[in-house]
């Protein structure tokens, strides 16, 4: 076989009787627990269907089990599933949809990763206890019943939720359903039909009547036992659980950076036809199974290290298959073939017992250890165990070590209708393909999402506590940050915590969980997403002393493009941004627009270059104001040296009109305004900015404005006069017309391949046509901020972040956004507030991405680390979905049970 069309094992997960996790179940075996107990009374009264005397009608003389806990409990909301529907739903269903997300977690693979690819999904099952349950109580169903109570949805529901086109099947062989459809998988990735194939199986007790059944037929151990190849072999017993595999074509293993954990090196599957009774099997065609598979494959019974047995404690099947597995395999070995049957810790799950003989075989190799086979302490007197050179391994048996070839293991499973099973796996190949060298990004962001916030506070504590006990190895925490990355879909609740090191992201956790607002610690809502991300330049009113200052010190490529824009500058004007941005005394100089305007634009440009470095690029830019020019420089429509002639000779020429007005903000609309504007008589106030649909700016004299404040509280409009000696955007402005526009015949706008939405006129317009009398209007003109916000939101859904030292627009946005019907995060960038430990353009970067704005996550999280697993399995939050029985209930296992 090619090595590319090496079948591996990359991932698996279980639920077990006593065994919760591949790891608890490892214990189990490893420990030589017997985990078989009772039937809860929570599933049927067993007084009702009880009865110790073999034969008596309608009772079963054992309801000794194998069970897991709590199988009605249910997380739906993880796979997009209502409460109503998942009431309705086979518990089967409910438990191997969590069972597959766990083995994808371990074989390193996020689900959206497979989303829309040929994986094919190969399940093994066969009853449906749980609508059995309700046969004589028909009112319980509704339209999600039949989808919800049908074996061929066992596979399909896994297809559906998680988006796979391969093949999707259910197969039911009895007890040899779920190894069947791990041959079925094989076949199907040796045929290319599909790239990875999700192999499950799963069986639930949650009716009587098989018990009932099985019992009349004598099958079920009155000693609530399997006592595999024992003299004392009397039955076997009924257990329940789950188990999914993924497994993977070696080339596409090699492909997605995949850590393979066995190989499949070959299986087969054949029928015992005609025997003396359907349920009676045939050690001839079991012979003939074995005889093909290794023929087939060419491994030799010396290279076995054991057999995994189908050894469920009968009378006849033991000795049969000891019959054929001595005589294909015993005898041909120098040495004794261990065997023995995972059914003696945990029972016999029928069908998907198959896989969990795999589970065991696998972790068998892994571990260089062949658990103890329990109860054998007589062996059966049929089976001349000497004769076919077979050793049932009733103690723990250590396995000889790897050296250079494989180990292999064969594992049987053979169902009562006669179907049998055969598959051989084996250690994985050395060495492993290496897996890429990580490459490092900007780094310092810890990223954990989840579905809900219950589910992010567990999520954060399981990482809390793998941090503190070093179980991720985080020798290179942001490594340990890019694997949970690419190993996790992303999902509504998202958790930043900003951090250099592991101890730092520890902390930050506990922050978390205690409730602690820490400044390193960023939590929020998505409500989409990947979505654009608009930048939102705010304009006066957001400057403060010592804005970006912390940036400055703190992020690297923020601090490099500010000295770039402050050494351009300092040629044109004749000052120092960057002297100014450190300047202590700067307070006094803030009222002026020749030192406020360009200082907001060096913040703004550097701070964008800093995002953009994290790869947090605008998909759209709008401005308030003199934000336009900061704005019309990201997206490309000025060049640098274009944007600070403009931001230059725009708050020089300003000047002329200082001290001849101010500004005040109203809470009224624009129409409003105008009306209360005329009632007033200051027919000198002008309308200088429609921020929102409620709220303005005026502008005019300062006797205007300052009277007509007053005006608007004796009317009880809520208003304040802004402190600002400028009367921008008003007639008090048109002597800067001429000089502005003489100095800016200069320009050369370009379009480029970011929109430009303009709050002169409203609307998205072509970076082209910022001209020099383009920016004698943003100068003049009234703010059209709201009708700008109004536009952006007819593109598409956008996160909307603002732009400057301080957020001064962000309610400006949402109140737009809401009073036209649209919805959208609106954040903010810098502050005043801003710690300064923290990198602020990072935690801007970071919050961005926890409330689903789109960036090129590589630029912080490195490259693909490749797949090593390990992580926390997803926090489940469970809840009880069991139908009740109604009052037409006929059942006998209705309420009173």
């Amino acid at each position: 076989m090619p090595e590319s069309q090496k079948i591996d094992i990359v991932g698996y997960s279980c639920r077990l009787p006593g065994a919760g996790s591949v790891s608890a179940f490892w214990d189990v075996l490893r420990e030589g627990r017997f985990t078989v107990s009772e039937i809860p009374p929570d599933r049927w009264s067993a007084q009702r269907f009880k009865h110790p005397r073999f034969g008596e009608k309608g009772k079963s003389y054992s309801f000794a089990a194998g069970v897991v806990d709590n199988v009605f409990d249910f997380d739906p909301e993880v796979f997009g599933i209502s409460p109503r529907e998942a009431e309705q739903m086979d518990p089967q269903q409910r438990l191997l949809l969590e069972v597959v997300r766990e083995a994808l977690e371990a074989a390193a693979l996020a689900p959206i990763q497979l989303a829309g690819s040929n994986t094919g999904v190969f399940v093994g099952t066969s009853g449906l206890d749980y609508s059995n349950r309700y046969m004589q109580d028909m009112a319980v169903a509704d339209g999600y019943f039949m989808t919800g109570n049908t074996l061929s949805i066992i596979s399909n529901r896994i297809s559906h939720v998680f988006d796979l086109h391969g093949p999707s099947f259910t197969v039911d062989t009895a007890c040899s359903s779920s190894l069947v459809a791990m041959h079925q998988a094989v076949r199907a990735l040796e045929a290319g039909e599909c790239d990875i194939a999700i192999v499950g199986g799963v069986n639930l007790l949650l009716t009587p009547y098989p018990f009932v059944g099985f019992s009349a037929a004598t099958m079920l151990s009155p000693m609530g036992q399997c006592r595999a190849f024992d003299t004392a072999a009397e039955g076997y017993v009924r257990a329940e659980g789950a188990a999914a595999f993924v497994l993977c074509r070696a080339g596409k293993t090699a492909e997605y950076h995949l850590c393979p954990q066995a190989r499949i090196a070959g299986s087969g599957i054949n029928s015992d036809g005609r025997t003396p009774g359907i349920s009676l099997p045939s050690a001839e065609y079991q012979t003939r199974l074995l005889q093909q598979v290794y023929d087939e494959t060419g491994i030799q019974p010396d290279e076995l290290a054991f057999i995994e047995a189908h050894g469920t404690g009968t009378r006849v099947g033991d000795p049969a298959e000891a019959q054929s597995l001595g005589t294909v395999l015993g005898q041909k070995r120098r040495r004794r073939l261990p065997i023995g049957s995972v059914k003696t810790n945990i029972g016999h799950l029928e069908p998907a017992s198959g896989l969990a003989g795999v589970l065991k075989a696998c972790l068998a190799l892994k571990h260089d250890l062949l658990p103890a086979s329990l109860h054998f302490e007589n062996p059966n007197p049929d089976i001349d165990f000497e004769a076919l050179n077979l050793q049932v391994a009733g103690e723990a048996t250590a396995l000889a070590p790897r050296k250079a070839g494989p180990r292999y293991a064969g594992i049987n499973s053979f169902g009562f209708g006669g179907t049998n099973a055969h598959v051989i796996i084996a250690d994985p190949d050395l060495p492993p393909a290496p897996a890429p060298a990580y490459r490092k990004g900007q780094g310092g962001v810890l990223l954990l999402s989840a579905r809900t916030e219950a589910a992010l506070s567990d999520m954060a504590a399981n990482y809390a506590a793998g941090l503190g006990e070093d179980r991720f190895g985080a020798g290179n925490p942001d490594e340990l940050a890019a694997q949970i990355l690419t190993q996790s879909d992303p999902m509504e609740q998202g958790l930043a915590v900003l951090g250099e090191s592991a101890a730092e992201w520890q902390a930050g956790l506990e922050d978390f969980l205690a409730g602690r607002k820490a400044p390193q610690v960023i939590a929020g809502a998505r409500g989409a997403f990947e979505m654009p991300v608009l930048f939102a330049y705010s304009g006066n009113g957001a400057q403060w002393a010592g804005m970006g200052r912390i940036a400055y010190h703190r992020n690297a490529a923020f601090r490099q493009r500010f000295d770039e824009i402050s050494a351009q500058f300092e040629v044109l004007a004749g000052w120092s941004l960057i002297e100014a941005l450190n300047d202590d005394e700067m307070d006094e100089k803030m009222a002026s627009a020749v030192f406020v305007q360009p200082m907001l634009f060096a913040c703004q440009a550097a701070l964008t270059a800093g995002l953009k470095a994290l790869g947090l690029h605008p998909a759209a830019v709008m401005g308030h104001s003199v934000g336009e020019v900061a704005a019309a420089e990201a997206c490309g429509a000025l060049s640098l040296e274009d944007a600070l002639n403009v931001i230059h000779k725009r708050s020089v020429h300003q000047e002329i009109a200082r001290g001849t007005g101010t500004m005040a903000a109203i809470l009224l609309s624009a129409e409003e305004t105008r009306a209360a504007i005329d009632e007033s008589g200051f027919d000198a106030v002008e309308i200088a900015a429609v921020n929102s649909p409620r709220s303005v700016t005026i502008s005019g004299p300062e006797e205007q404005v300052q009277g007509f404040v007053r005006h608007a509280r004796k009317k009880r409009i809520a208003g304040r006069l802004i402190k600002l000696d400028y009367p921008f955007h008003s007639a008090l402005i048109e002597a800067v017309r001429d000089p502005l526009l003489a100095d800016l015949t200069g320009l050369t706008p370009r379009d480029g391949d970011i929109a430009f939405i303009s709050s002169v006129t409203g609307t998205v317009m072509p970076g082209s046509r910022l001209d020099g009398q383009y920016w004698w209007s943003n100068v003049r003109q009234p703010v059209r901020f709201a009708d700008a916000v109004f536009a952006a939101a007819q593109q598409e859904a956008m996160l909307y972040l603002e732009i400057g030292p301080r957020p001064v627009l962000t309610t400006y946005i949402k109140d737009t956004l809401g009073a036209g019907g649209h919805h959208g995060p609106v954040l903010k960038s810098l502050d005043a507030s801003d710690s300064p430990d923290i990198d602020p353009v990072l935690a801007s970067a970071a919050r961005t991405l926890v409330h689903g704005g789109r960036m090129e996550l590589a630029a912080v999280f490195g490259s693909d680390p490749g797949r090593n697993g390990g992580l926390p399995h997803y926090p489940w939050q469970r809840k009880t979905f069991r139908l009740p029985h109604t009052m037409e209930s006929a059942s006998p296992l209705s309420p009173d049970d």
